[in-house]
């Protein structure tokens, strides 16, 4: 008996029709075999099995499941032995591992057995007991000796990774992502991601007032992303902002709404030339002056596809958690020589009119064009 296989689980999907579910547990599994490729792990097969994902042969097991249990769509992933569904084959197993003083049995059992979970938990519990002197405590052992028994195989292991749960990425509509090289928009491409949507990441180069760092935090933080969905071909359009934020900057107040209608305006073109079936960002309510209910309103007035985000309750504090957990965090906050662009006194409010007369202005429709025009293809 070796610990040379990866026992993946999902929740989520499990409460799908069972076309939807078949569905998604296929794009689930070639999710982890693309992520057990980009990792440079050795493996022999993924397959389904009664309600599993099991990785079999498997090198540096228990590396394999703390990086699979990253992806959307996994509930937990752990390093495991296989053995019979049988009682003294189970007892049996307990063997291979370090035991603590204190110690727990959990079973989760399917399929046809001469013995229940509570038979497993009572009898190999008696058994570790008898042979290593620990004892049990089912509130906070030490150890926890989990087993989890099919109709014709199970599996054993004291590890288990919490994974994200969700929809694996890739099971849903494709949509373009807003990401800055800050710390927000990365978490909402990253929670979209776990609802199922591949995200094409939109970068606006807010030239002059950023300088080429800020270019090179928003690329760090795409490769960070892209370990959920590796196998794709990753690819993501780079706006020139230069000659627009020039004009922009002859804008004192509503300078920031005028930036951001421009922005969604490009994004929608890029979106729909590409088949994208929304906008992400990673707005929260109130946290800037563009971020009021009622400037966001006047944002995204103008747009058919929906602009998705779901970051808009989150705080700060929350949305940082967020960013280290999917390791985006540390890229986001290196020192940027962007400066703001937000004018000494920004409007919270605006009304359409208002809005309509700064249009006319800066010629916003030719600006539109002016940013379209420079967009670039950056390959990852």
């Amino acid at each position: 008996m070796t610990e040379d296989f990866l026992l993946v689980r999902y929740g989520e999907i499990g409460t799908k029709s069972e076309p939807v579910r078949s569905r998604m547990v296929k794009i689930l599994r070639q999710r982890i075999s693309d992520r057990l490729e980009y990792e440079k792990i050795d493996f022999e097969t993924v397959s389904v099995r009664q309600g599993r994902i099991i990785a079999e042969k498997i090198q540096e097991p228990a590396k394999a499941a703390e990086d699979v249990a990253e992806l959307p769509g996994v509930s937990s992933a752990s390093p495991a032995y296989r053995v019979e569904p049988e009682m003294q084959e189970l007892e049996k197993s307990t063997k291979k591992f370090q035991v603590g003083e204190t110690f727990g049995i959990e079973t989760n059992r399917s399929g046809d057995h001469d013995f229940d979970s509570q038979d497993v938990n009572r009898e190999v519990g008696g058994f570790v007991e008898e042979n290593t002197g620990a004892k049990v405590d089912l509130d906070d052992p030490e150890t926890w000796i989990n087993f989890d028994v099919r109709e014709d195989q199970a599996f054993t292991y004291t590890e288990k990774f919490s994974g994200p749960d969700g929809m694996p990425t890739g099971s849903g509509d494709k949509v373009a992502a807003l990401i800055s090289g800050g710390i927000d928009s990365p978490v909402a491409a990253h929670e979209i991601m776990k609802r199922g949507s591949d995200t094409v990441p939109i970068y606006f180069y807010n030239r002059p007032i950023a300088a080429e760092d800020h270019f090179l935090r928003f690329r760090s933080v795409v490769e960070k992303l892209r370990r959920f969905n590796p196998s794709r071909d990753w690819k993501a359009y780079k706006i020139d902002m230069q000659e627009v934020n020039e004009e922009l900057m002859e804008i004192g107040s509503g300078r920031m709404v005028i930036h951001r209608r421009l922005m969604f305006a490009v994004a929608e073109k890029i979106a729909e030339e590409n088949g994208l079936k929304g906008i992400v960002t990673g707005e929260s309510l109130s946290q800037k002056s563009s971020q009021t209910a009622a400037n966001l309103k006047v944002t995204t007035e103008a747009l058919d596809l929906p602009v998705l985000r779901p970051l808009i309750s989150d705080s700060k504090k929350e949305i940082v958690a967020k960013a280290r957990e999917i390791g985006t965090y540390e890229d986001a906050k290196i020192a940027s020589a962007c400066s703001t662009m937000a004018p000494e006194n920004p409007r919270t409010r605006m009304d359409m009119q208002e809005v309509r007369k700064l249009e006319e202005k800066v010629n916003f429709d030719e600006l539109v064009e002016k940013a379209l025009d420079s967009v670039e293809v950056i390959e990852f």
